[in-house]
Order: structure tokens, then C-alpha cells, then sequence
């Protein structure tokens, strides 16, 4: 029995150390960036614009901060800054087994961001190439000016004055 114990702690150590957690350090963000490209798969916007046209079982997720998103957006992007993309994307992509397209600006940050999802339990990754700026330039009629989602928050209300307020 000890034996059988001595086996299976000595088995569950070994893949504790082989999780292929990956720990390394960069001796800069560019460098982290650069990493992280060479490990995503990547979609042709043209490819891309296909699985738009089809138009159903996916998430389009724009991981640019919400003041770019609020300018112009691809039609029907669900956005998910970068900045708080771990706390978000459960909520805004529920199902994990759909495919995931995901853009930034050039690639930066959804390079990054790509490397992410899959330790959230996301299979099927994939980061549009060249980005929002590639995108417009190439597909103009497939960009969303002043997109609104979700529920419009009305501005706070003026502090009533007097003590207290």
C-alpha cells in the first residue's frame, strides 16, 4: 500500500512539473509580443471576411480599449479590452468550444491576448491579421462607425446640494 502511495505521489509530482506552464521572462514587451506571435494561429482578413459572411457560431472579440472600440469597430465585435480581457471573456464569450476571432489595432495585443484564452479553457483561437487598421483599409463596408452594445448608461445624476450632498 505504501508502496502503491510512494508511486502515485511521485507520478502526480512529475506532471505537476511537465503542466507546460510556461514561466519565462522577456528582456522587453516587443520581445513578449514577438513570442507570442509566433505561437498563435492567425486568419487572413479575407478568410475572415468569409466567416463573417456566413455569419453564425462564433465570437468576434475587438481586445482594443473601449475609446477606440466607441470609434469604429468590424460589424458585430463584441469588445473585450485587452486590460481586462481574463475577467471579461467568460461573460461576453460564455461558450468555450465556439471559435474565437480576435483583433487589436496591428496584431500587438491580440497576439498576446491569443496566448491567454487557451489557459481559460478556449480550444479554437484565432487573431485576424494586420488588425483593425488592415481591416478598414481592406474592408471599409465592414466596419461599424460609433458601434453601441449592451445598455446605454445615462450620465450620473448632479449631487443635490445642501449638507450631504
Amino acid at each position: 500500500m505504501k508502496r502503491l502511495l510512494i508511486v502515485s505521489l511521485s507520478a502526480l509530482l512529475f506532471l505537476a512539473s511537465c503542466s507546460g506552464y510556461d514561466n519565462r521572462t522577456f528582456e522587453s514587451a516587443a520581445a513578449m509580443v514577438e513570442d507570442a506571435k509566433g505561437k498563435v494561429e492567425w486568419i487572413s482578413a479575407t478568410d475572415m471576411a468569409k466567416v463573417l459572411e456566413e455569419g453564425h457560431g462564433f465570437y468576434l472579440i475587438d481586445c482594443r480599449e473601449q475609446s477606440e472600440f466607441d470609434v469604429s469597430c468590424i460589424k458585430g465585435a463584441i469588445p473585450v479590452p485587452r486590460g481586462v480581457l481574463e475577467n471579461m471573456i467568460s461573460e461576453k464569450a460564455p461558450r468555450h468550444m465556439i471559435p474565437v476571432y480576435i483583433y487589436c489595432s496591428n496584431g500587438d495585443r491580440s497576439a498576446l491576448a491569443a496566448t491567454v484564452l487557451p489557459l481559460l479553457k478556449y480550444s479554437n483561437v484565432k487573431v485576424i491579421e494586420g488588425g483593425f487598421d488592415n481591416w478598414q483599409t481592406a474592408y471599409p463596408d465592414l466596419v461599424e462607425t460609433a458601434p453601441v452594445r449592451g445598455a446605454v448608461k445615462a450620465a450620473p445624476k448632479k449631487a443635490a446640494a445642501g449638507c450631504g450632498g
